[in-house]
């Protein structure tokens, strides 16, 4: 009789079965999984199991969790050298989960068979290009995201947006590059990634303003104007203006001896004076302004071999503490092997080497030109490593445009008739 309701007792689940099931149950718990996964394609995949695996993953606060964890990737750079030839892809190592990635970008072309593309800017997996030479009725600007599907294609340039942001006094002039792509802050989550801002800068005499739009699909496209502020004396917008850096909602901009900020909530701009005894040199790369995570704005300082690192807090709109150095990072140190005992910074014109920054989008990254090879730098792991090298008297006119992955990750709606997880 016993043996009978033995047989017939319903057996208990074994203890993998029940630890999995506990898992599923605890959202929090799920969350620190998720949080675990490092790539955003794989937190793209992971939210295909279910609705409720998708709602996890796609929360604002759970994303800005998992990108102060894991910020978007450098996948590699665009480069381009004369207008007559096709800008380039160059790809930097990378795990195994991001190989198809990879693929899709070697694949993709900017130009076509009787044009060439120009690149003027490129933030959070977008490119800004021109073709060149330009079609017989005016230049044809575009935006392109070669890692999003074609259903979700960036917006086109509204017509005569170009002209109309460029239309200034005679006695005022645009500075070059002409404009500057920004992604869609929202609440630093990174925004739609269907839209987008491109910002002008105009100088008049000793003043500056800006004018900005956001490009959005269903949008009237107004274009907003800052006041004019007064420059210092002797300051000068450098070539390197279209590498603003984005963070809590201003754009930070690099000049002589002071930071540019434009708030582009209220078209306000600022000046952040730089640490006593650094200034941006003319012609040179010797300054690059850096974010990573929330903490503040970074500014790297090549001096010499050296990379000194300078932290400021900032609220977004010019206020904050003082400057302080909060690193010095070694190049001959951390180039090893690899550095040559010829390789002073000096001055090009008399043999020494021409060495200069160029920032990576969001990270605490760098590429360092010295001569002609270009290497990455890391500057929380302080590791070098040589990516490329460039053709002879191809460096004169030389431009790098890092590409980074998309942020926030696109998220597939779910169509699933039976979600047995909810």
């Amino acid at each position: 009789m016993q043996m009978e309701d033995e047989a017939t007792r319903p057996s208990s689940p074994p203890p993998a079965a029940s630890a999995a099931s506990s898992v599923r149950a605890d959202d929090d718990l799920l969350r620190e999984i998720l949080l675990r996964l490092a790539f955003p394609t794989t937190l793209v995949r992971a939210a295909l199991v279910s609705s409720r695996w998708l709602g996890l993953a796609s929360d604002s606060s759970f994303l800005r969790r998992f990108r102060a964890r894991n910020p978007p990737r450098l996948l590699g750079f665009y480069h381009t050298a004369r207008r007559d030839e096709q800008p380039a892809f160059v790809p930097l190592p990378q795990p195994p989960e991001l190989a198809p990635v990879l693929r899709r970008l070697g694949g993709f072309a900017l130009g076509g068979a009787d044009v060439s593309a120009v690149v003027f800017d490129c933030r959070n997996g977008r490119l800004l290009r021109a073709e060149f030479p330009p079609p017989p009725d005016e230049l044809r600007f575009g935006v392109v995201s070669p890692l999003l599907p074609p259903a979700r294609k960036p917006p086109d340039l509204p017509p005569n947006l170009h002209s109309q942001l460029h239309q200034v006094p005679n006695d005022a002039r645009v500075l070059r590059p002409g404009w500057m792509l920004l992604p869609e802050e929202e609440e630093d989550d990174g925004g739609d990634d269907l839209s987008y801002t491109l910002v002008v800068l105009i100088r008049r005499g000793r003043g500056l303003f800006a004018r900005a739009v956001l490009v959005r699909g269903e949008s009237d496209d107004q274009i907003r104007t800052s006041d004019s502020i007064e420059l210092p004396n002797h300051y000068w917008p450098n070539k390197k203006m279209n590498r603003g850096l984005l963070f809590h909602g201003s754009l930070y901009m690099l000049g002589r001896e002071h930071v540019l900020g434009l708030n582009l909530a209220s078209m306000s701009l600022f000046l952040i004076k730089l640490p006593d005894g650094v200034e941006q040199l003319e012609h040179m790369g010797n300054l690059e302004l850096l974010r990573d995570g929330d903490s503040g704005l970074y500014l790297a300082h090549l001096k010499g071999f050296q990379i000194h690192v300078w932290h400021r807090a900032t609220d977004g709109g010019g206020n904050g503490g003082d400057w302080e150095m909060v690193d010095t990072m070694s190049l001959h140190q951390s180039f090893g092997q690899v550095a040559r005992p010829d390789w002073e910074s000096g001055d090009p014109s008399l043999g020494d080497a021409l060495v200069s920054l160029r920032r990576v989008e969001d990270n605490a990254e760098l590429f360092l030109t010295i001569d002609r090879v270009i290497f990455h730098i890391h500057i929380a792991s302080r590791t070098a490593n040589k990516v490329f090298e460039m053709a002879p008297k191809e460096d004169i006119g030389f431009e790098i445009f890092p590409f980074m992955m998309i942020w926030p990750p696109t998220f597939p709606a779910l169509n699933y008739d039976d979600d047995d997880d909810q």
